[in-house]
């Protein structure tokens, strides 16, 4: 594809004046200035120029509004993900632009493409950065432009959230082996690798420490979660809310009760509470989003990139009827009233 600099070169002008018409940014107040303009557009388009949202995105300058892209708004976490994150934003006159990508590879390349090319000044993500093309991300990485991926360290320049698993997973693995098992398994999900690896190592030291034997797995989709109900585990540290409804509405087929912990947040739990568990890893979910809107608006200001780890808990069983759970919506109710 043509860059700028051969644009300019075949309209007779300076590269800056190039960028300038293509990014809409010069006001074409003189005649002179009007028919360069036009001449640099005029180039571009016979050749196929398409303009970076990134590049535009940046000389647009600021506009307030930090883009938010996610999956789905049916889930209980991104549902309330995305009414903290305008509930931080707005403390600092900020506002959201969303985009719902639904999974979707294409719906996810064309959407934070929208949000830049708005003016977006930062973006959120929950969504894997795997389904962007490299030479978008490398684009990103090398303009240092405010992106906070949620949901796990992607691997890139960016800045990132994934729990600290290094207290509550010990704590887990301890809990089942005071039940008398002697082989534990964990099973994460896919999509995470450095986290997964990180934790595994954790899990491996903790079974170790306690005199069992650790059976590490990682599952690529749901299904997976009846198939290792199948399996006739009796004792399972389970990732994933959708997972463990899956998994246990297949051990109660099978009439089986494992030993089983799960891991959720303070959106999540709820759920929770009516499963046979013997315990969650309780994660904190209102720390990691309002600390990644404060973190994107930092680095809009110049602030380097920050990976936030909020250390999780263990919660015992018995300890499951003095949570406190928030009631998100209805504290959106009550603020409106």
């Amino acid at each position: 594809m043509i860059t700028v600099k051969e644009i300019a070169r075949l309209a007779g002008v300076s590269a800056k004046t190039a960028e300038r018409a293509l990014s809409g940014v010069t006001k074409d107040i003189r005649r002179d200035a009007r028919e360069r303009a036009e001449r640099v557009r005029k180039i571009a388009e016979a050749h196929g120029y398409q303009p970076s949202e990134i590049a535009l995105s940046l000389r647009r300058g600021r506009n307030q509004t930090i883009g938010v892209m996610i999956d789905i708004l049916t889930d209980q976490f991104l549902a309330a993900a995305v009414e903290t994150m305008m509930d931080e934003a707005a403390k600092y006159q900020y506002r959201i632009a969303l985009q719902v990508v639904r999974f979707d590879k294409e719906q996810t390349h064309e959407a934070i493409k929208q949000l830049l090319s708005s003016g977006v000044e930062g973006v959120i993500t929950s969504c894997g950065l795997s389904r962007l093309p490299r030479e978008f991300i490398h684009t990103l990485e090398k303009r240092k432009y405010p992106l906070f991926t949620l949901c796990g360290r992607s691997g890139h320049d960016f800045s990132s959230s994934a729990p600290d698993y290094s207290q509550a997973l010990p704590q887990a693995v301890e809990t089942l082996v005071k039940k008398g098992h002697k082989r534990i398994t964990l099973c994460l999900f896919d999509g995470k690798e450095k986290d997964n690896a990180q934790n595994g190592k954790i899990f491996a030291e903790s079974c170790k420490k306690f005199g069992a034997e650790p059976d590490f797995r990682i599952n690529h989709d749901l299904t997976q979660a009846a198939e290792l109900a199948d399996q006739h585990l009796e004792a399972v540290i389970l990732y994933g809310k959708y997972s463990m409804r899956i998994y246990l509405d297949r051990c109660a087929e099978l009439n089986i009760r494992p030993d089983v912990i799960g891991f959720y947040n303070e959106w999540t739990v709820a759920s929770a509470l009516n499963f046979p568990l013997c315990g969650i890893i309780l994660e904190q979910a209102e720390t990691v989003v309002r600390s990644a809107v404060r973190q994107v608006l930092a680095q809009i200001k110049g602030a380097e990139i920050s990976h936030i780890a909020p250390l999780a808990r263990f919660i015992s069983t018995e300890e499951f009827g003095s949570l406190q759970l928030p009631n998100l919506t209805n504290q959106q109710l009550f603020d409106y009233q």
